[in-house]
């Protein structure tokens, strides 16, 4: 057995193993995913106050576009007694005329919708998946070129080894 072949033997049995440290390695990751996710899910929920509001209008389309479904539209709702009118920034699909939830900040700010608590659970599983996917790829790709050197190398060798055989050497 050659050395490049040890150092291949080697380097698959060490991406193995690396690819089988990835898993619980994915799984923490996910798991502070998902807790990162639903502790701010949590926040907004407590922070953020709802309010029932009405699409009143729409805006034309922008017109440096040809998509009709650019334009933005107006929300009406009232907020401690104050009527307020600003564009519609979630709902997007609400027709005027509909009524719709609007969701403030702090501030009073229109924000969009707090992010419900599954897809916390969703943000998590897939950034779990795409660590350990994304490692056992790298991982595959270093092993499939190391050994596609290593034959080249040793083809290179072997096509030497041959010519100096098959050539006859003058005496």
């Amino acid at each position: 057995m050659r050395t490049s072949d040890r150092f291949l033997a080697a380097l698959a049995i060490s991406a193995v193993v690396a690819a089988l440290m990835a898993i619980p390695l994915a799984a923490t990751v996910g798991t502070s995913v998902y807790a990162s996710d639903r502790e701010r899910s949590e926040q907004q929920h407590n922070t953020y106050d709802r309010w029932n509001a009405t699409v009143t209008t729409s805006s034309p389309a922008n017109p440096a576009t040809k998509d009709i479904q650019t334009g933005q539209k107006v929300v009406t709702w009232a907020m401690n007694g104050t009527e307020r009118t600003e564009p519609l920034i979630d709902h997007f699909s609400a027709r005027p005329g509909e009524t719709i939830t609007v969701w403030t900040n702090s501030d009073g700010e229109q924000v969009r919708a707090p992010m419900e608590t599954s897809l916390a659970a969703v943000d998590g599983i897939a950034a779990a998946v795409l660590l350990c996917c994304a490692t056992i790829f790298g991982l595959f790709l270093t092993v499939r070129i190391a050994q596609a050197w290593i034959t080249h190398r040793n083809l290179n060798t072997w096509e030497k080894e041959w010519r100096d055989i098959v050539t006859p050497h003058p005496s």
